[in-house]
Parts: structure tokens; sequence; C-alpha cells
């Protein structure tokens, strides 16, 4: 508990340091959580247009899922690799809970594999998105210069 507690206190300090908006950060998070309940409604909404698209539903778990752990590790993991692992395993472990859910308590939906895998490829475009930024950002701070003329570089720890 008190691993959370500590990670709660640092959190806006953390941010700041990797650099951008907690606001912004914590907003995209909800979003993304948002649209996750769509995968727990009981039927689908009727009337949605391109719903009937061949494929669109697994087009939909990979952004979703990649969205996702994009927005949560840039909160939970703004500088720090290690809550990253975390957020993969919540991630994995919410793809095949969906499906169960869906396959045992939805008559109107159908649990489907091709969804969890098509998650487990969200979740990793969602991972290589989130490296990408810190490369990015590691980038442009070893462009930056001190007053004493040295590259500032932001921790990878």
């Amino acid at each position: 508990m008190d691993v959370v507690v500590d990670l709660i206190r640092r959190l806006p300090s953390e941010v700041r340091r990797a650099g951008g908006s907690l606001v912004w950060r914590l907003g995209l998070l909800a979003l993304a959580l948002l649209l996750n309940i769509g995968f727990y409604l009981p039927s689908l909404p009727g009337g949605i247009p391109g719903a009937e698209v061949p494929g669109l539903d697994k087009v939909v778990h990979l952004l979703v899922f990649a969205l996702t752990v994009f927005a949560a590790g840039r909160v939970l993991a703004p500088r720090k690799r290690f809550p990253m692992g975390w957020v993969v395993i919540v991630a994995l472990a919410h793809a095949v809970l969906i499906e169960l859910v869906q396959l045992v308590a939805m008559p109107a939906r159908s649990g489907d594999a091709a969804d969890v895998l098509f998650d487990a490829v969200g979740i990793a475009l969602g991972v290589a998105t989130w490296v990408g930024e810190r490369v990015l950002r590691q980038a442009a701070a070893q462009r930056q210069v001190s007053p004493e003329g040295e590259p500032v570089a932001l921790s990878t720890r």
C-alpha cells in the first residue's frame, strides 16, 4: 500500500520532469478507460456507422488497447520503466476477462480468442508508442544545452 501512496505522491513531479501535463495525461487515460466500457455493453448499439464492416471489431480492439496501454504508461511510468510491466500484465488480464464475460454472461455477445490476439497486438503497439515517445523526449533533451555547454539528458531509470 505504501508503494501506491508513494507513486501517487510522486506522480506530478515525475510527469513534470518527463515533460508534459499531468492533466492532459490523465484526460487521455480517462478517455481510453471510457472506451473500454464498450467491451462490457450487453449488446452493441444499433445504427453505428460501419458496424457491419468485416474486421472492424478487431481494429477497435487493437486501437482501444493500444491507446489504453500508451495512456496508462504515460501516467504511471512517465520516467521509470518498472510500472509499465504491471500495465501490460493488467491489460492482458483485462483482454482475457472481456472475452470470458462476453462468452459467459452476455448472450448477445460472443467471446472470441481472435479478439484476445488483437488485444495483445494492441498492447504491444501501445508499449512501442510509449517507448517511442520516451526515445524522442530523450533525444530532444540531449539536444538542449546547459549553461555550462553540456547536454542535458532525462533520467531513464
